[in-house]
């Protein structure tokens, strides 16, 4: 497919996740690029294009989005939402979201960091 749209590209890397979710593996930028069939150089020059950031930063925050979404609205463990986000090990989870929301999954989950 020639991903000519912001859409469409969020789409593929919708799918792609979602395929991580599945398989059970981490999310990797040359992995979606696979998975989208253009070359990861492509891919770099589409996301930055289409999207604004690196492929990285794009998959990052998608899985950080909808991390955040299941620690809200669901009673999920959180090493499962951690899985489901295509995020490979714990450690890589808790860091991203601390990185991202200052605090931990935990607290993000229960409200805590907006007390303050």
């Amino acid at each position: 497919m020639a991903y000519r749209s912001k859409e469409e590209l969020e789409v593929g890397i919708a799918e792609y996740l979602a395929f991580c979710h599945r398989e059970k593996t981490a999310a990797r930028a040359s992995e979606l690029a696979t998975f989208l069939d253009v070359g990861y150089r492509n891919l770099r020059r589409l996301s930055n294009r289409l999207l604004g950031v690196s492929v990285f930063v794009a998959l990052r925050l998608r899985q950080l989005e909808y991390s955040a979404n299941l620690l809200r609205e669901t009673k999920l463990p959180i090493d499962e939402i951690g899985l489901r986000a295509g995020f490979g090990d714990r450690g890589t989870f808790f860091r991203a979201i601390r990185k991202r929301f200052s605090c931990s999954p935990t607290a993000l989950r229960t409200g805590v960091h907006n007390r303050h």
